[in-house]
């Protein structure tokens, strides 16, 4: 059976216009969407429930894939800030570079950003799968509550800063905040990160990981 796609070219709408033609095709039950754009358009494919696969190519503003739950989005380009902004669930696979805010405040699902990514990655976290295949910069995992969070590339400073659960995994230099303590990954970590690296076509060795968790489970009582 031939799966229906709707094809968008986004050049000359506003996010409004993509936004809605995006639910017309989902309540004509259509479940594939390729949208080019090179507007930069902020809040793209925003607050979907529907397990439904999207397609981008150009380049693209701030708060895409934001607040959904269910749907995959793989981008062909770059992307603005926050990116998987407190989604819930589904997958978002970017084959470029992505700017701050990666995977703010994420509950569940998955975004990998083949690519590097500017500051405040994973911020928040609090369940969610986030893999920056390249290079970032300050303040990663930031009150991070849950999840894992997994650089191949370097990092700014202060990663893991105030970090209260989950999991960080780099492979590059970095230099960790206060709550941050530096271990080494134990066989379920590498297992982990071989099952993901597989998955997501990532070329990149586990053993060459360090672990950061959290020093303290209620580091602001001293």
């Amino acid at each position: 059976m031939t799966v229906q796609e709707m094809k968008i070219a986004g050049d000359d709408l506003s996010t409004r216009d993509i936004n809605r033609k995006i639910k017309e095709g989902l309540r004509e039950n259509i479940k594939k969407f390729s949208i080019e754009s090179n507007s930069e358009l902020d809040s793209i494919v925003v607050g979907i429930r529907e397990e439904a696969e999207f397609i981008l190519s150009g380049r693209f503003g701030d708060f895409v894939g934001a607040l959904n739950h269910g749907p995959k989005i793989e981008i062909h380009g770059k992307t603005g800030r926050y990116i998987g902004n407190n989604m819930t669930a589904g997958e978002i696979i970017v084959h470029g570079d992505a700017d701050d805010g990666v995977g703010f405040g994420t509950y569940n699902g998955t975004i990998v950003v083949h690519g590097d990514a500017g500051d405040g990655i994973g911020q928040l976290n609090k369940g969610g799968v986030i893999i920056i295949d390249g290079d970032i910069g300050d303040l990663a995992g930031l009150y991070m509550l849950s999840g894992d969070l997994i650089i191949t590339g370097d990092t700014g400073k202060d990663i893991g800063d105030w970090i209260i659960g989950g999991n960080i995994y780099v492979a590059g230099d970095f230099e960790t905040g206060t709550n941050a303590k530096v271990l080494e990954p134990e066989r379920d970590d590498l297992n982990k990160l071989s099952s993901l690296f597989s998955r997501y076509s990532i070329d990149a060795s586990p053993e060459e990981f360090k672990k950061i968790q959290r020093k303290e489970i209620r580091p602001f009582y001293g």
